[in-house]
Parts: C-alpha cells; structure tokens; sequence
C-alpha cells in the first residue's frame, strides 16, 4: 500500500499515467508534501485549481481543498483514500466533494456525469501505467 501512495503522490511519475493533468507543482515556496502544502493543478480542459492539503496521512489518505477563486465552484474538496486487503492488493478511492457557481448549478447533472467519468478515467489511466510498468519489469 506503501508504494502506491508515494507513487501517486509523486509529481514526477503523476504527470507521467495522469493524462487528465496538464500541469501539477508545488506553489508559494512549498517543495515537499504534508499538511498545509500548496499546489496547482491545470486539468486537459483548462481548469486552473490552486489547493491545500488538508490530509496528508501515508499510506492511508491525502485530502485538499480549493484555495482559489474558481468560475465553476464555490467550493472543491477532494479526497484519496487507499486501503488493502491483505492479498498485496491496495485499492484508490477517489472522492470530490463540490458546489457549483451559476450558471453550472443549471447543468449540475451533466457536470457531476463528467466528473464522475473523469474520476473513473483518471483511475483507468493509472492501472494501465501500473501494467506497463509491470510488463516491461517482467521482461528478462
């Protein structure tokens, strides 16, 4: 469960499986990870989200928030929680939670559908990276 957290917590190796990412880094000094760091995000489709950790708990779960004044939300919190079942499996749940500004409180259905496919999509490139990964370490 370990790996899997620092994994993705990696910048680094984030912009490398997470294609819905165009950008990730640390801002206002922050170089490390833990409680109170500060990040941007730019996603594929131009959203800009500046957040703060709220949770940063190896290898069980980070949560953050949005800091920034956004056109789409009033409010963003997101959370990572990774768990095992003891069989060398961990899994990833990922969760938003959100409110959305007018005008998208009209199509608030058609948002929560597209981010709900993003979520499943951000998940979907992530075990594909982990399978390649795997693959090419299993060649002699």
């Amino acid at each position: 469960m370990n790996w899997l957290f620092d994994f993705t917590q990696n910048f680094t190796e984030r912009k490398k499986w997470d294609k819905q990412t165009l950008e990730i880094d640390f801002f206002e000094g922050f170089t490390a990870l833990k409680k109170g760091v500060k990040v941007y995000t730019k996603s594929i489709e131009g959203v800009r989200m500046e957040t703060e950790y709220l949770t940063f708990n190896p290898p069980y779960e980070i949560s953050i928030r949005m800091i920034n004044k956004s056109p789409i939300f009033k409010d963003f919190v997101g959370t990572w929680e990774y768990s095992s079942n003891g069989n060398k499996e961990t899994t990833l749940k990922i969760t938003y939670r959100f409110n959305l500004k007018f005008p998208y409180t009209l199509v608030k259905r058609k948002v929560l559908l597209k981010i709900k496919r993003n979520i499943t999509k951000k998940l979907l490139f992530l075990e594909n990276h982990l399978q390649e990964l795997g693959d090419k370490n299993s060649i002699p």
